[in-house]
């Protein structure tokens, strides 16, 4: 399947090279431009154009090592002769081996940096072992080519589109590649890392970066994209704005009072004491719709989600009583505390949890770290019972859901409930593809092939860099075979 330039740049299919060290050869089409692009092992082997000044005779006539006679008698030899132009030159003008060797490089590095700044056109990856139609052959390293390659992006809107609103998150720098960087983006990726759940957005600020067309934002922009190219930094899926920030702010505060115990169920509802049931109803509608973590768009583990939630279990519990009205009378004469506890033991107790005294009461979340150490055990009925009372005390956590679908698709009797649980994990987190992949995995296990490839294209749709279902897909097309298929951004045969 061909892959819309405007849409998926070819940035991200040489970032993508790197990081799985693919063999393969891309081609890049559009109107009279075409160009072939060699990789082995994710290094830059060799690259053709059909463009006249990506030709290897004009580049040795720009660099002024031969003159427009020469490669005019030498154009006219190779029409009839069919010799390469480069040869030809060898003897014509006299080249020297070494220009040559360095000229032939120069023209593969010309021609794939140049990709940068396509804005139009479509490409496409073909994932094997290269026929390279020079026996010149480079071992080119990317990351050579990305340096120069982010100075020729024309247009930085794709990128800024997609990384402004979105929070970095940095991996270590390994010694080996560390001499590709710069002194500027070596500190630039250690101040990333110094921000937690933090925008780009709000890091040019604090960086004291405008957001202005100017030389410092260009460079800035050049130096991100170089990062992520790299895959030293990633960008959580999920946006900041305005809004977002005053709705988190207000969440701190809550978080802090409720800990503190500065609020009553009253204040924390907002309401008077006197307050009416539809007016207790309609108050607490606003603020658990409010105030609910799925109404946060933030990483499902992160800290303010994380505090979300608990404070709208305080509004929840606020709730109960408050639309009670005998709990209510106990609240309001002091005795609430009581009678909250007594009714929670019992929730406890239905639940199969401890509540005696002296004994420890089992959260959902310990009841999911103890479903993940027997899941890693490969004890899978105790990890599904475990991980069952984690989502019966918690049916908010997309990762409780996910963990027991993936333990239920490893017991033969559990299929369906395991399918049941995934595609609620995938509802709960969109933008999540494990869950879609899984999926997947657990169709391919029933012998449900085009089911299996269906769930894996949407896995690679939501994350295109999901190395595991990018090899599901390679599996089921016959690359693990030898065959050769198409790659796309989305995995999908042509």
């Amino acid at each position: 399947m061909a892959n819309a330039i405007k849409k998926y740049p070819v940035p991200l299919i040489f970032k993508k090279i790197l990081k799985d060290r693919l063999s393969g050869e891309l081609m890049i089409t559009h109107e009279n431009l075409g160009k072939k692009i060699f990789f082995l092992e994710g290094n830059l082997a060799f690259a053709s154009s059909s463009l006249e000044h990506e030709r290897l005779g004009e580049i040795l006539l720009a660099k002024g090592k031969i003159n427009r006679s020469q490669l005019e008698n030498a154009l006219e030899i190779q029409i009839t002769t069919k010799v390469k132009i480069g040869e030809l030159l060898v003897n014509i003008a006299g080249l020297d081996r070494r220009d040559y060797y360095h000229a032939l490089k120069s023209q593969v590095k010309t021609i794939v940096t140049s990709t940068f700044s396509l804005r139009e056109g479509e490409w496409r990856f073909i994932n094997k072992t290269p026929e390279i139609p020079n026996t010149q052959g480079f071992h080119i390293k990317l990351p050579e080519v990305f340096r120069e390659g982010v100075k020729k992006i024309m247009d930085i809107a794709f990128f800024k589109g997609k990384f402004y609103y979105r929070a970095p998150v940095t991996a270590a720098i390994s010694a080996a590649v560390s001499k590709f960087f710069t002194p500027d983006q070596l500190k630039l990726h250690t101040n990333l890392t110094h921000f937690s759940n933090t925008s780009i957005e709000q890091i040019m600020s604090k960086l004291k970066i405008l957001n202005t067309v100017d030389e410092s934002e260009r460079i800035f922009w050049e130096n991100i994209i170089f990062l992520y190219l790299m895959n030293v930094v990633d960008f959580v899926e999920f946006t900041v704005d305005e809004e977002q920030n005053k709705k988190v702010e207000e969440i701190d505060e809550l978080y802090r009072k409720v800990k503190s115990k500065q609020l009553d169920y009253y204040q924390l509802l907002g309401i008077e004491n006197t307050a009416a049931v539809d007016e207790i109803k309609n108050s607490y509608a606003n603020f658990s719709q409010k105030y609910h973590p799925e109404k946060i768009n933030a990483a499902p583990d992160s800290t303010v989600v994380l505090k979300a939630n608990e404070v709208l279990s305080e509004i929840n519990k606020a709730f109960d009583v408050l639309s009670d009205e005998n709990k209510k009378k106990a609240y309001d004469a002091g005795e609430v505390g009581k009678k909250v506890e007594k009714f929670e033991k019992k929730v406890k107790i239905s639940r199969g949890e401890k509540s005696s005294p002296g004994e420890k009461t089992i959260s959902a979340r310990e009841f999911y770290r103890q479903g993940n150490r027997y899941y890693k055990e490969k004890q899978y009925f105790k990890a599904v019972s475990s991980l069952e009372k984690a989502a019966a005390q918690d049916n908010s956590k997309a990762s409780y859901y996910l963990l027991l679908g993936l333990a239920q698709s490893k017991l033969p009797t559990m299929k369906k409930q395991a399918e049941i649980n995934l595609q609620k994990a995938a509802k709960m987190e969109p933008w999540n593809a494990d869950p879609i992949f899984a999926l997947g995995e657990l169709y391919r296990s029933e012998k449900l092939m085009k089911r299996a490839k269906e769930y894996f294209n949407k896995a690679l749709e939501i994350n295109m860099e999901h190395t595991l279902a990018g090899k599901a897909i390679q599996d089921l097309y016959g690359g693990a075979a030898g065959k050769k298929a198409l790659f796309s951004l989305f995995g999908k045969k042509k």
